[in-house]
């Protein structure tokens, strides 16, 4: 039985010279090919195991354990299993391959070709993409004993050493070389369009703990949007946007591509109809110094894009975990907000940062537990009364039982009342913590609104840059803002209310799918 044990990376830079690189190059190529066959040979089993008469039949069955182990049984007679890639990767690498790939890297490419088919034979993926030239950047072993081996801070990998740069004054290094090595993993990035190599230590134990990013014990209730996000803790709530930063960047992005589309078509005019639009059919594209330097200058941007943006994840995963580690969230369907928000997805990529916030929390000994939206509901729903109203996306404010709150923090509040076993909000602990989390939500409110009051913020936060929107109320007991259920002033929003009084609020509750999330 396979034993597992946490993990963490260390990554060195490696102080190659033009000889290694070019041996480097071409077994990553050699990587590649290899990648490429065993990709083809496993749609290929798949596409003969789905055409069996077999598949049709099992296909029927109840979703029970029966039918894991047909689907099972099936596999292994259309030989559509891990380990048969595995056999197939080496039978093929006995050729040109075998001087630059040894077996142990070969049966990781073939690993990594097969988990990409089953992928899609699960139905979570459309299609598979082969690797082209100059696309393979990644190859690595399974210990640290044969191919790619790291010793003495020096990597050897068959017949090259290629030392790397260690700094003696960084505590994550210091702290990672003390570990043991389970295997080693070779990277190559492009920097201003020329090769760097790293090398990806994966390492066992858990991470490095900075001393200044504490742990927290709070329970954290969390709203991921797709361009905000709402978290409320025992003692502090806060509503936020995603990288914000990289918002003005996006202006940078956008320039270059149109200049990249005119020197398209400027180059290609034969492949283009009179209206513009592209002809259908096969077609070579010219592509001329000018426009494969924008593209450099493109692709040098996005990789800053992506640094800048995983920088500014880890800043937002910290502050949280300093909160507490204990998350509760609801489940999101990121694939259906890339259709309804591609430009904000794309830009922030909320689904990556809840995978760090997820693997991070563990590592802290906490968790992140995600629960379905369709039994709690927790945009719709009023913990006093227990009505779940229908809202459309528009409308940013919860109103109802004399509680007037933004509606993602309302929703993050909820979150942390969710009984994780089963799924549901617990309406008697929603009703315990509500009046002392009350105050704290109208302080984050409050911030909001100063910010608002000082520029822009995202329409999603429902706040004009005068002051706060007065939303329809959803039931006859609504009262003021100014006031809480328990009868006592909100010293927090009272002074709002009044400069809300002459703001304009008609058109706040505008149709949402109008305008692009960013």
């Amino acid at each position: 039985m396979k034993t597992t044990t946490p993990s963490f990376i260390l990554e060195l830079p490696l102080k190659t010279t033009t000889v290694q690189e070019s041996t480097i190059l071409v077994r990553l190529d050699a990587g590649r090919q290899l990648y490429n066959a065993c990709l083809g040979e496993s749609l290929k089993r798949l596409d003969l195991l789905r055409q069996s008469k077999e598949y049709q039949q099992i296909r029927t069955l109840p979703k029970v354990k029966s039918m894991t182990e047909a689907f099972n049984a099936l596999n292994k007679k259309f030989e559509f299993t891990e380990y048969d890639i595995h056999h197939y990767a080496a039978g093929i690498r006995h050729s040109w391959i075998q001087d630059h790939i040894n077996i142990h890297i070969a049966q990781k490419l073939a690993t990594r070709a097969f988990k990409t088919v089953q992928k899609k034979s699960f139905g979570k993926a459309k299609n598979v993409r082969f690797k082209g030239k100059n696309q393979f950047d990644t190859l690595e072993g399974k210990n640290n004993e044969t191919g790619l081996i790291f010793r003495n801070n020096t990597l050897y990998w068959a017949g090259l050493e290629i030392s790397c740069i260690i700094d003696e004054k960084s505590d994550v290094i210091t702290y990672g070389l003390g570990h043991e090595i389970k295997y080693c993993r070779i990277v190559r990035r492009k920097i201003n369009s020329k090769n760097r190599f790293y090398v990806q230590l994966i390492l066992e134990g858990t991470p490095y703990q900075k001393s200044k990013n504490n742990i927290g014990t709070e329970e954290i209730g969390l709203d991921v949007g797709p361009s905000t996000i709402a978290i409320v803790g025992d003692t502090k709530a806060e509503l936020k946007q995603f990288c914000s930063e990289i918002a003005p960047k996006q202006k940078e992005k956008r320039k270059l591509q149109r200049k990249q589309d005119r020197q398209r078509r400027a180059n290609n005019p034969e492949n283009y109809n009179e209206n513009g639009t592209v002809r259908k059919g096969k077609k070579k594209w010219k592509k001329s110094n000018h426009y494969k330097k924008t593209s450099s200058e493109l692709a040098e941007l996005d990789r800053k894009l992506a640094a800048h943006r995983k920088s500014l994840h880890g800043k937002d995963i910290n502050e949280i975990i300093a909160m507490g580690t204990r998350i509760t969230t609801e489940k999101i369907p990121y694939t259906a907000w890339q259709k309804t928000f591609g430009t904000s997805v794309l830009m922030r990529a909320p689904s990556m940062f809840m995978s760090s916030l997820k693997r991070k929390a563990e590592n802290a000994g906490g968790y992140l537990i995600e629960f379905p939206t369709n039994t709690t509901k927790l945009s719709q729903i009023c913990h006093i009364c227990g009505e779940a109203l229908p809202k459309p996306l528009s409308q940013r404010w919860h109103i109802c039982c004399g509680i007037e709150m933004q509606r993602d923090l309302y929703s993050a509040f909820l979150a942390k009342c969710v009984d994780i076993e089963t799924s549901s909000l617990d309406i008697a602990k929603a009703k315990q913590l509500w009046p002392g989390l009350e105050p704290v939500l109208s302080e984050a409110v409050s911030r909001v609104i100063q910010s608002a009051n000082g520029g822009k913020v995202p329409s999603s936060f429902g706040v004009p840059a005068k002051g706060l929107p007065k939303a329809p109320a959803c039931c006859e007991e609504t009262q003021s803002l100014d006031q809480r259920q328990s009868g006592s002033p909100v010293k927090p929003v009272a002074t709002v209310t009044e400069a809300a009084d002459d703001v304009i609020r008609d058109n706040i509750y505008e149709d949402e799918s109008r305008r692009e999330v960013i």
